[in-house]
This record gives C-alpha cells, sequence and structure tokens, in this order.
C-alpha cells in the first residue's frame, strides 16, 4: 500500500514539474503582476487582460514575482479557501509558470522604462536584490545603476555589461571611473528592500 501511494505521489510532483518548464510553451493564461500591498491582506495579485484580479496563494518552488512582471501561467481555482484582501476574484494554484520577457532584439536604452522587460536587467535584479534602479546618460550613452543595501551600486552599460561596482568607497575605481562622472539620472524603479 506504501509503495502505491509513494509511486502515486511521484507521479503527481513529476507532471507538476514538467508542466513548470518554461520551454515546454504549456502555459496558456497571460497576466502583469500588481502589487497590492497597501491593501490589508493583500500582496502580489495577477491582472489579467480582462481585469479580473487572481490572488496567487500557491506558487510552485522557485517562483518569485515581481511587480509589473509579465507573465504566462495556468491555475487551479482554490474554492474552499477564505481571503481577507477581497481585491481578487478567485484564489489560485499556479500550476504553469513562464516569466515573460519582451526582449527580442536591440533595446533601445532611452526608452527603458520597466527593467523587467528586459532580460538582462531582470536577472540582474535577481543577482543583485536592488532597492532602486536609476538610468543615467554619460557620455552619450545609457548607463544603469543598481543600487542595493547597504552602500553597494553596480553599473551596467545598456547591453548588461557590468562596468563597475561599488560598496560606497567614493574614492574606488568605480566612483574615479564612472560614478563621480554622471549627471543626475531617471529613477526606473524602486523597491521596498532585500527579498530573500
Amino acid at each position: 500500500m506504501r509503495m502505491i501511494l509513494f509511486l502515486v505521489l511521484a507521479s503527481f510532483f513529476a507532471c507538476g514539474k514538467t508542466k513548470m518548464s518554461a520551454s515546454d510553451g504549456k502555459c496558456q493564461t497571460t497576466g502583469t503582476v500588481v502589487d497590492f500591498d497597501g491593501l490589508d491582506g493583500c500582496g502580489y495579485l495577477i491582472k489579467l487582460k480582462d481585469g479580473k484580479l487572481l490572488n496567487p496563494v500557491a506558487l510552485p518552488e522557485g517562483v518569485r514575482l515581481k511587480n509589473n512582471q509579465s507573465i504566462r501561467f495556468d491555475y487551479h481555482v482554490l474554492h474552499d479557501m477564505a481571503s481577507i484582501c477581497m481585491a481578487e476574484s478567485e484564489m489560485i494554484q499556479i500550476t504553469c509558470f513562464e516569466d515573460l520577457i519582451a526582449e527580442t532584439g536591440p533595446v533601445d536604452c532611452a526608452k527603458i522604462s520597466n527593467p523587467f522587460a528586459v532580460k538582462w536587467m531582470s536577472k540582474a535584479i535577481d543577482r543583485h536584490n536592488p532597492v532602486k534602479i536609476i538610468k543615467y546618460q554619460m557620455g552619450g550613452k545609457w548607463t544603469f545603476a543598481f543600487h542595493a543595501e547597504p552602500n553597494s551600486t553596480y553599473l551596467y552599460d545598456c547591453d548588461g555589461n557590468l562596468l563597475c561596482q561599488s560598496n560606497g568607497d567614493e574614492n574606488d575605481d568605480c566612483h574615479r571611473q564612472y560614478l563621480n562622472f554622471i549627471s543626475k539620472g531617471k529613477t526606473i524603479w524602486q523597491g521596498e528592500g532585500v527579498w530573500d
């Protein structure tokens, strides 16, 4: 009996992992992650094209949602769960997940306003956990400073090449070669702090 139960559970989890693969292209629903943290009991909700809001209370292992993130996903409605958020239409379990990064060709640096829509920026956000990203023009080219806690700065060019990094020392190479020469920039993203 235990062996049968084990095989059934193993098959269930194996199927779940297959659905999680971003490369299968099996996810059918598209939406945008929206931060509703300002409302009591709410966090990240998923907004569908028709305006319907879904509350993803059960995520696959390793999935982390981000504000303004475009995603493709499948889900099951969780009918037996209660929520204090009250903004969502349904509470859901995500069964298939794909992060849609709209980067199909060269990036127009001057127009970047959503770092999650640029593949290398989305990866840099995961790598550095910044609290703010500022876009600067330096010598006729665009650069992007990822400011992380406590005093770290990672400066990238528009192609995603790391130009330098600083731990806050205004006399380090990063400041002397780059940071001291950039003019006032524009904040294109600001988070609430470091996440796990």
